[in-house]
């Protein structure tokens, strides 16, 4: 059953042990959907001087791209609830400055930002309009502040998790916590309009990019997404007795998305919606 405490507290512990890899293989390299970054930046339109806050900035790739349309004059914070993830991001950005906060309870002044960015976070808020209403508290007024937010789409548009969890919850149901966040709960373009229009934003547009992620080899997927994106569960999978068939039906899903060369190459559908402060 869904526990929001436990919940949050395991995403914790997962993100800090996790913060490394997730950076130098996905965010840091802009591989696969964190070809969005500058997406995201661009839809933010970030000027010089504007003060910028990155919600749930994890390891900083978002800031990183921020900081490059601020100038001298320009302020970047940010903050992530995962210490391991606020160190990589400290390194990487030192001119910006990043604080341990739950984007839920975010303890800033009202009325600072002009501009709020958020890539791929939005989707794991137990309460993703409350969140962003606290959010809508943190920026400029009368239509001076803009939100732009990535998140995941829907399961069809980004098979790299289908493929995986399709094959596991078939074959060892029960396996995630009943009610808990999905990372591609907001991945419906009406459903993420809907969500941020509830937090009292105004002028919601949604577009849809599709990117390609070269996932290697069966095998080499299949190693990454157990040791990674599925960690935190594979102790269960691993004990269940099902792993064998849990491949073998794995694979079969992953074949149309294989080239000539046996290389699995995924679409994978990203949403970034933009929206201003009334």
């Amino acid at each position: 059953m869904y526990d929001p405490v436990r919940y949050k507290q395991d995403s914790i512990d997962n993100w800090n042990r996790r913060a490394r890899d997730y950076h130098d293989g996905w965010a840091g390299c802009g591989r696969g959907p964190f070809r969005s970054t500058k997406e995201l930046a661009d839809a933010a339109d970030i000027r010089s001087g504007h003060a910028v806050l990155d919600v749930a900035c994890g390891t900083g790739a978002v800031s990183s791209e921020v900081s490059k349309r601020l100038g001298p004059d320009g302020t970047l914070a940010g903050f992530d609830f995962a210490r391991g993830a606020l160190e990589i991001a400290r390194a990487n950005n030192p001119q910006g400055h990043f604080a341990e906060m739950d984007a839920e309870h975010p303890g800033l002044r009202p009325g600072l930002f002009d501009r709020v960015v958020c890539q791929y976070a939005l989707m794991f808020f137990p309460e993703p309009a409350g969140a962003l209403a606290q959010i809508r508290g943190l920026m400029k007024r009368g239509g001076k502040g803009r939100l732009a937010v990535a998140v995941h789409g829907d399961a069809k548009g980004v098979p790299y998790f289908g493929i995986m969890m399709d094959a596991i919850t078939r074959h060892v149901p029960g396996i995630g916590q009943e009610g808990a966040p999905t990372v591609t709960r907001l991945g419906d373009p009406d459903r993420l309009k809907s969500v941020i229009e509830s937090a009292g934003f105004v002028d919601v547009s949604v577009r849809r990019f599709t990117f390609e992620y070269d996932a290697g080899m069966f095998g080499q997927y299949w190693s990454d997404y157990s040791t990674t994106t599925a960690a935190a569960i594979w102790p269960r999978v691993e004990a269940s007795g099902f792993v064998e068939k849990i491949r073998a039906d794995a694979e079969q899903s992953a074949r149309p998305f294989a080239r000539e060369n046996g290389r699995l190459v995924l679409p994978w559908d990203v949403l970034i919606a933009t929206a201003a402060t009334k």
